[in-house]
C-alpha cells in the first residue's frame, strides 16, 4: 500500500509503509474513535435541550424574519409597565354581577319645593324623605341604566349625614370601600349630589330640551392635593371629561366644565369614580329627574367609545 507520493526535481519517489507506520495508523484510528465516543453524548444532550428550550435552539428562517420585523416596528410610546388599556365594552358590562354603584354622601339634599313635590324639611333644602331628595334622582338614574343600557346597578340609600354633616365623607367612603371589596365587578362609582346656590342671586338655571325643563349637570373630580399619593386621578378626570363632552353634544349648556377640587371625595378607592352635581337648590326635583336620561346615555357612551392609556387608567 502506497502512502505518500511527491515530486522533487521532476523525479517520482514512492514510500512503502513499514510495520512502525502501521502501528501509528492504528493508534490514530483508535484515538479518533475514543474522541467520538466522548463527545457524542454531549451533542445528544445539547440537542435534547434545544428541543425543549426554544431560547437555545437555532432560529428558523421564519423566526429570523419575524425578529427582523420586530426590530423594524414602531418604537413604544409607553414603558413596558404602561400598556394601552380599553374600557369595558357595554356588552361586557351586561351581566348579573353589579357593574355600577350609585350612592349619596349628602343623602338629604333636596330641591325647591313645588305643588307636586312638597316635603317636610329637616334643614334648609334638605329632607329625610327619600322620595323627595337626591335619592329619588338616583333611583331614576338606576332604572334608566338598567332598562335602556343593560347595566346591573346597586343604589345604596344609606344616610351618611348623621351625626354631623361635615364628616359625611368619612362614612360614605366606608360604604363605597365595602362595595368595592364585596363586588369586584363594579367598574363605576357615582356619588350623586345636588349643588348649592344662594337662591337670592341664582338665575333661573335650567334648559328646555324636547319641551321639558331640565337641570344642568356638573362633574367634580378630587385631586387630593394634601396627599402624597393621588391614585386614579388621571382616570377619573378623563372619564368625567368624556361624559361632559358627550352631554354637551346633546345641548352645549347641559353640563358645566369638569370642576377639579382639592379634596379626594372618595375617588382614591378605585378608577372611574365620579361625583355628579344634579342641578342646585334653585332647581326642582322634576328638573333634576329630567336630566337623568342624558346622564345615563353619556355614561354608556363613555364606556363604549374610546381607549384609555395607562396614564389615564393606572395610579400615578
Amino acid at each position: 500500500m502506497k502512502r505518500r507520493r511527491y515530486h522533487r526535481n521532476k523525479r517520482r519517489y514512492t514510500t512503502e509503509p513499514t510495520s512502525f507506520a502501521w502501528s501509528l495508523l492504528a493508534l490514530a484510528w483508535i484515538g479518533v474513535l475514543l474522541i467520538a465516543l466522548w463527545i457524542m453524548p454531549g451533542i445528544r444532550v445539547r440537542s435534547a435541550q434545544a428541543e425543549t428550550d426554544p431560547q437555545t435552539a437555532e432560529p428558523t428562517p421564519t423566526e429570523r424574519a419575524e425578529t427582523m420585523n420586530e426590530d423594524l416596528a414602531e418604537p413604544e410610546t409607553l414603558s413596558a409597565a404602561c400598556e394601552f388599556m380599553t374600557l369595558p365594552a357595554i356588552n361586557a358590562l351586561r351581566s348579573d354581577e353589579p357593574t355600577i354603584l350609585i350612592y349619596h354622601t349628602h343623602t338629604t339634599e333636596a330641591y325647591t319645593q313645588t305643588e307636586t313635590d312638597r316635603y317636610k324639611e329637616n334643614g334648609k333644602w334638605r329632607t329625610s324623605d327619600p322620595s323627595k331628595n337626591i335619592v329619588a334622582v338616583g333611583e331614576v338614574l338606576k332604572e334608566i341604566l338598567e332598562r335602556d343600557y343593560g347595566f346591573t346597578v346597586i343604589h345604596d340609600t344609606t344616610d351618611h349625614e348623621p351625626p354631623k354633616l361635615a364628616t359625611a365623607y368619612e362614612r360614605s367612603v366606608a360604604t363605597m370601600a365595602r362595595y368595592h371589596e364585596a363586588y369586584p365587578s363594579i367598574v363605576l362609582f357615582i356619588d350623586l349630589h345636588r349643588d348649592a346656590y344662594n337662591t337670592d342671586t341664582a338665575p333661573c338655571d335650567y334648559l328646555t330640551i324636547n319641551g321639558i325643563e331640565t337641570a344642568r349637570l356638573m362633574l367634580v373630580v378630587g385631586k387630593g392635593e394634601k396627599y402624597a399619593e393621588k391614585p386614579y386621578y388621571d382616570s377619573n378626570i378623563a372619564f368625567a371629561q368624556r361624559i361632559t363632552e358627550h352631554l354637551n353634544t346633546i345641548d352645549e349648556k347641559l353640563c358645566r366644565p369638569v370642576r377639579v377640587k382639592t379634596g379626594r371625595y372618595n375617588q382614591h378607592i378605585a378608577p372611574n369614580c365620579i361625583l355628579v352635581e344634579v342641578g342646585h337648590n334653585a332647581n326642582t326635583l322634576s328638573q333634576a329627574k329630567a336630566a337623568m336620561p342624558f346622564l345615563a346615555e353619556s355614561i354608556a357612551y363613555a364606556f363604549h367609545s374610546e381607549t384609555l392609556t395607562a396614564s389615564d387608567w393606572l395610579p400615578n
